[in-house]
Parts: structure tokens; C-alpha cells; sequence
């Protein structure tokens, strides 16, 4: 759902609305103590986006750029896990 803006002819100031598109209301109260309605001003397009759309966007060399931190991080290697344990044959860690 979009954001759209409306401004206020006695006070001149904007008043923010979220609503959906089919939903668009031609004038609103003004949020801010005046008693006229705020008519709706072109804006440039302001859509909120949920998390996983935000990362979708992103640009691809920052994934690399975590790739390469994690690589680099020794707490990232699964083998870790395995050298602590010890060798399995012996019984015992080395």
C-alpha cells in the first residue's frame, strides 16, 4: 500500500496518509490544528517494503562482501567442530 500526501490551503503544511490504492481518499483533515482539508499534492512514489524486499534489493557485492567475512571468520568452519572432538578411532581428543 502506498503513502500519499496531502496539503493543507491555511496552514500549508503536508499531512501523510497510508492507504490503499483503490482506497485513495480525495481530501483529508489536517493533522495539524486547522480546521480546512488537505488536498492531495503530486509526490514522488513512497511504498513501504517488508524485510525480505529490502534484502532482495540490495546489491549483489554485498554479498560477496559477507561471503568473504565469513570466510575469513575461523568461527565459520563447520570443521571446527569435528578437529575439537578428537579422532573417533582413538577415543579420545588429541
Amino acid at each position: 500500500m502506498p503513502y500519499y500526501e496531502y496539503r493543507c490551503p491555511e496552514c500549508d503544511e503536508v499531512s501523510t496518509v497510508f492507504a490503499h490504492i483503490d482506497e485513495k481518499p480525495s481530501t483529508v483533515p489536517c493533522e495539524h490544528g486547522c480546521d480546512a482539508r488537505a488536498k492531495p499534492i503530486a509526490s514522488k512514489l513512497n511504498v513501504k517494503l517488508s524485510g525480505l524486499s529490502k534484502v532482495e534489493r540490495l546489491d549483489p557485492k554485498y554479498d560477496r562482501m559477507v561471503d568473504q567475512a565469513i570466510n575469513r571468520d575461523p568461527k565459520s568452519d563447520p570443521m571446527r567442530l569435528v578437529n575439537r572432538r578428537g579422532d573417533p578411532a582413538k577415543g579420545k581428543p588429541d
